[in-house]
């Protein structure tokens, strides 16, 4: 029987809009560094970047990483900005996926399990109003960064595999993953046609939880 569900962030539970990035100059702004369109794209193509080299969320290790990409000396006050402007950028409708989560949430302990820094999407939850429904957050700053099986591990906690069902919009890191370690998942996924699969089954609005659980 399936105890927990547990969720990915970033377009699964929030959408993350390519508009969003444009926050990156009023980061450049408060820090009063002349930004450029090519100092942003190489900002943004570091955050990207990121998991190539390291297995591991940190920030001290993220600021080096942008720092060689860009070729700026940025300090870590730069990461501290981002991060309170990114937690800003939500979609501002969040109305089916709160109803969702409060069906879900009577019947599932649901958890997140997510590739970036803990206090930077708890912002995200909590400006989305969503965070009160998760009893706990995962993040790889503590373990590998998804696909590995470590971090689907700590999620489940107490439960089995088979208590347990990945929700995410990556193929590789949340549902492959899953698989990896005996989960079943559900791919969230509005482009690809739906079907059952013996591991995973596709959905193509989070509100279609509603019928699967």
């Amino acid at each position: 029987m399936v105890k927990r569900l547990i969720f990915d962030v970033d377009d699964t539970l929030i959408e993350w809009k390519e508009e969003y990035w444009n926050t990156l100059a009023e980061v450049l702004q408060e820090l009063n560094i002349k930004g450029s369109k090519d100092l942003l794209d190489k900002i943004i193509s570091a955050v990207g970047s990121y998991e190539k080299y390291h297995q591991y969320y940190n920030k001290q290790k993220m600021l080096e990483h942008i720092n060689k990409v860009t070729g700026y000396n940025f300090n870590m006050n730069f990461l501290d900005i981002t991060f309170k402007i990114f937690g800003k950028c939500v979609p501002k409708e969040n109305v089916d996926i709160i109803t969702t989560l409060e069906y879900l949430n009577k019947k599932y302990e649901l958890v997140i399990l997510t590739n970036w820094f803990k206090d930077a999407q708890i912002i995200r939850l909590e400006n989305f109003g969503i965070n009160n429904y998760f009893e706990k957050v995962f993040t790889s700053e503590s373990f590998k960064v998804k696909p590995n099986k470590e971090g689907f591990i700590i999620a489940m906690e107490d439960k089995s595999p088979e208590e347990c069902i990945m929700i995410g919009d990556s193929f590789k890191k949340d549902i492959q993953g899953a698989i990896n370690v005996g989960m079943k998942a559900i791919y969230l996924n509005p482009n690809v046609t739906k079907e059952e699969n013996q591991n995973y089954t596709i959905i193509h609005n989070i509100t279609e939880l509603k019928n699967i659980l």
